[in-house]
C-alpha cells in the first residue's frame, strides 16, 4: 500500500512541532519517509486469526515468502504467518492453546530439513516457554516445554540457530544452576540438554539469538553480568566451553537528559552479525556517548570499538532492540524502539563510509506503526521489517523500504547542522539518482535539480521544514524532508509567522496544517 504523498507532507509538518522541546543529536538528519513503499497494517487485516504485535525477526523462507511469528493475535496466543511477494498475508498456524506456547519474542528459523523452528517466552505445560517445530504445511509440534524444574532452562527470549553439527542452539533468560540463564542444545527430533549455565561474572540473562562464527563456534551476548554487570559478548563451543570476549563498561556520568553514558554502550539485548569483513557487529541498548545506545564492532579477537552512538529524537535513533543486518555492498541496517521525529522508533542505515542515515521515522499510525523491535530483512533491493504496535489497536504493521540499486537510496536529503543560531547557515544536500524532476517545498522555494547542495540562512528563530519531492520516469513520487531548529537569543521571541515557503512555522500553525490534511483524508 503506497504511502500518500500529501499525508507524508502533513506528517512532515506535524512532527516538526516536537523539535522545540528536543535536543538535536546526530550530525546529519537524513531521508525521512521517502523510501517507505508499502505497508501491511495488521490492525485492519481481514485475514482470519491474523497475527498481531510482531516482536521478532522476519525470515525469508526457501519458498520466497516472508515468515513471522507474533506475540498476540491468532487465537489469542499468537500466530505464524507468511507474506507473499505481492503482499498477500496468510496464516500458516495459529497457536491454539497456552500449551503450544505464547508471547513469542524471537523470530523463526528454517533448518536444513526445511522445517521451521522457534521459541515462545511463556506457555507450554510448565508455563516457562516452549521450543517448537512447524512443517511448511503448518503442522505444529512442541519439542520441549521449558521450566520442568528450578534448574531447567526457562523463558526463551532469543531464537534458535543451527550449529555445524546439525543441532539447534538457543538461550534462555532464566534457569540453569544459578537461575541466571542458559545455553541449550536441542536436536530436530527434540533431544534436549543444557550445555551451559551462566553464573553472573561470565554473563547473565541472555536475550539475543546466537550466531555461528567463522570458526564454527557460537557467539552471543548477555544483557547483564560480566566484569561490570553491564553485559558481555561471549564465544561458546557446541560442547559448552565458554570464553568471555568483552565486558561492557560501567555507566558513568549522566548527561543533561538524565541518560547514563560510557564509551561503547551497555546492556546489549540482541545478538551479533558476522559481517563480510570478518568482524562482528552488534547493538547495545543504552549507554554510549549520548546515552541512547550504540552500534559496535568486535574483531574475532574480542577488541570492541564504537561504530555509531545513537542520538535520540528528533533527528536520531534510540534504544536498539534489534541486531544488525547487512546488504550485498556492505551497508549496515537496524531498528530502534525509540527516536525519530515522533519518538516512535526508527529504521536506520550506516553506509560503508560510516555515515548514519535515518531511513524511516515511524509515526505510530496505521501508515507504518511504531516500536520496531526486530532486525531488518534485506531481500534484493528492498528492506522488510515489522513494527510491534500502532496507535489504533496496537497490532503493528509489516513494512517495506526501497533501497534503490546497489545500496544507493532512491532519495537522500540531508542537512549539515540541525541546530543553529540566528544568522548562521546550514547546508542542504540532496540526490535522487533515478528521478527526472525534483521540487523544493516548505521553507525553501529554490529551483532544484535531481542533485545538489545549497547553503540556507533562515531569517529568524523557529523551526524550518524543508521538503523535497522527486518523481522518476515511471511516475513514482517520493517525498523526503528534514528540519532545522534556529535558536533565538535570550531577548528574541520565536517567529510565529511565515505561512509561505521562506518563513518559520509556529507550533500552532504546524498542528493546524497537519490536522487539516488529516481531516481531508478522513
Amino acid at each position: 500500500m503506497p504511502l500518500p504523498s500529501f499525508l507524508r507532507r502533513a506528517l512532515a509538518l506535524l512532527t516538526t512541532s516536537l523539535l522545540l522541546a528536543a535536543t538535536a543529536s546526530d550530525a546529519f538528519a537524513r531521508t525521512q519517509e521517502a523510501n517507505l513503499i508499502s505497508v501491511v497494517p495488521l490492525a485492519t487485516s481481514t485475514v482470519t486469526s491474523a497475527p498481531s504485535a510482531v516482536r521478532g525477526n522476519l525470515l525469508l523462507g526457501t519458498d520466497g515468502n516472508i515468515y513471522m511469528i507474533s506475540s498476540l493475535g491468532g487465537l489469542a496466543y499468537g500466530a505464524i504467518a507468511k507474506v507473499a511477494p505481492d503482499g498477500t498475508l496468510t496464516v500458516v498456524h495459529a497457536l491454539a492453546t497456552g500449551d503450544e506456547g505464547y508471547n513469542a519474542y524471537a523470530g523463526l528459523m528454517q533448518a536444513s530439513d526445511g522445517n521451521f523452528y522457534g521459541t515462545t517466552y511463556f506457555g507450554g505445560t510448565e508455563g516457562s516457554g516452549t521450543i517448537f517445530k512447524m512443517t511448511p504445511d503448518g503442522t505444529y509440534t512442541v519439542l520441549r516445554s521449558l521450566g520442568l524444574n528450578k534448574q531447567d532452562a526457562s523463558l526463551a527470549y532469543g531464537g534458535l540457530v543451527q550449529g555445524p553439527d546439525g543441532n539447534l542452539f538457543g538461550t534462555t533468560l532464566r534457569g540453569g544452576v544459578n537461575d541466571k540463564g542458559t545455553v541449550f542444545r536441542i536436536s530436530t527430533s527434540g533431544d534436549f540438554s543444557i550445555i551451559y549455565s551462566f553464573a553472573g561474572s561470565d554473563g547473565e540473562n541472555p536475550e539475543g539469538t546466537l550466531i555461528v562464527g567463522a570458526d564454527g563456534n557460537l557467539y552471543g551476548t548477555t544483557l547483564q553480568g560480566g566484569d561490570n554487570n553491564r553485559g558481555l559478548i561471549f564465544r561458546i563451543s557446541t560442547s559448552g566451553s565458554l570464553t568471555k570476549l568483552y565486558s561492557f563498561a560501567s555507566l558513568g556520568n549522566f548527561n543533561t537528559l538524565g541518560l547514563a553514558t560510557n564509551a561503547t554502550g551497555a546492556n546489549p539485548r540482541a545478538g551479533l552479525l558476522l559481517a563480510a569483513d570478518g568482524n562482528y557487529y552488534g547493538t547495545a541498548y543504552q549507554g554510549g556517548p549520548n546515552g541512547y545506545g550504540t552500534v559496535f564492532k568486535m574483531t574475532p579477537a574480542g577488541a570492541v570499538t564504537l561504530v555509531h552512538a545513537f542520538g535520540g529524537p528528533p533527528f536520531g535513533s534510540g534504544f536498539p532492540l534489534s541486531a544488525v543486518t547487512q546488504d550485498a555492498v556492505g551497508n549496515l541496517y537496524g531498528t530502534t524502539e525509540s527516536g525519530g521525529y515522533l519518538n516512535q522508533g526508527t529504521a536506520w542505515r550506516i553506509d560503508t563510509a560510516g555515515q548514519y542515515s535515518l531511513l524511516q521515522s515511524f509515526s505510530g499510525s496505521l501508515l507504518d506503526g511504531s516500536k520496531p523491535y526486530g532486525t531488518l530483512l534485506v531481500v534484493g533491493s528492498s528492506l522488510y521489517g515489522a513494527t510491534f504496535s500502532d496507535s489504533v489497536s496496537g497490532a503493528g504493521a509489516i513494512f517495506k523500504l526501497d533501497l534503490g540499486t546497489s545500496g544507493v537510496l532512491p532519495v537522500e536529503f540531508s542537512v549539515s547542522a540541525t541546530d543553529i543560531d540566528v544568522g548562521a547557515s546550514t547546508t542542504l544536500t540532496w540526490s535522487s539518482p533515478t528521478a527526472s524532476t525534483c521540487t523544493a517545498g516548505g521553507s525553501w522555494t529554490d529551483t532544484v535539480g535531481t542533485s545538489g547542495t545549497l547553503a540556507v540562512t533562515p531569517p529568524a528563530a523557529g523551526i524550518y521544514t524543508y521538503t523535497l519531492t522527486c518523481t522518476d520516469g515511471a511516475g513514482v513520487t517520493r517525498v523526503a524532508y528534514t528540519a532545522v531548529r534556529v535558536k533565538a537569543p535570550a531577548a528574541q521571541p520565536v517567529d510565529g509567522g511565515g505561512s509561505g515557503g521562506g518563513g518559520a512555522l509556529s507550533i500552532p500553525a504546524l498542528l493546524l496544517l497537519g490536522a487539516l490534511a488529516l481531516r481531508k483524508k478522513l
